[in-house]
């Protein structure tokens, strides 16, 4: 009877260890390389002009500029959802060079962490007893990393080229 249990659940753990591994292995299979991609939007400006305009929209919604170069830039916000749960948006936005004007690519990355508490204990030995492990009371927290996920949602995007737009208009009007 306790080989045969043992047995099922060794299967059991078998079968779903298989099956979380295909999960995570298999995701390139979602991906989909159409046209109509929410990550880019073609403009009649200037790479340059446009660019400019993308790190000022960044800027202007509270994102910190951690690099840019000529052609692309990076950015970074923080958030804090609640006091056991934080969150930050990675964004890089590229500009392209296209015989009608260019074209601006962003893809955002958002990371999230979880507080997690760690109770600390000692063992305490008595030869008598032999030992025994008391709780101090003391606890260290620190944050880790539970997700990781590039932003897929169209209307993110479109906020963001939009918002980008009307820095390239600000640049036109004198």
């Amino acid at each position: 009877m306790k080989k045969s249990l043992a047995a099922a659940l060794t299967t059991m753990l078998l079968v779903l260890g298989c099956g979380g591994r295909s999960v995570v292995h298999n995701v390139y299979e979602t991906e989909q390389f159409k046209d109509d991609s929410p990550y880019k939007r073609d403009f009649s400006d200037s790479a340059q002009d446009v660019c400019v305009s993308a790190q000022l929209a960044l800027l202007s919604q509270g994102y910190r500029i951690t690099n840019s170069e000529p052609g692309s830039v990076m950015a970074q916000k923080d958030f804090q959802p609640n006091t056991e749960v934080s969150a930050v948006i990675n964004l890089k936005a590229v500009c392209r060079v296209q015989p009608s004007g260019s074209i601006l690519f962003a893809s955002a990355l958002q990371t999230t962490y979880e507080l997690k508490k760690n109770l600390q204990s000692t063992s305490l030995g008595i030869s008598t007893l032999g030992s025994i492990s008391l709780p101090l009371g003391s606890s260290s927290e620190s944050l880790i990393k539970v997700g990781a996920e590039t932003i897929s949602d169209k209307d993110f995007y479109d906020r963001f080229f939009t918002l980008v737009e009307s820095y390239l208009l600000q640049r036109e009007s004198p």
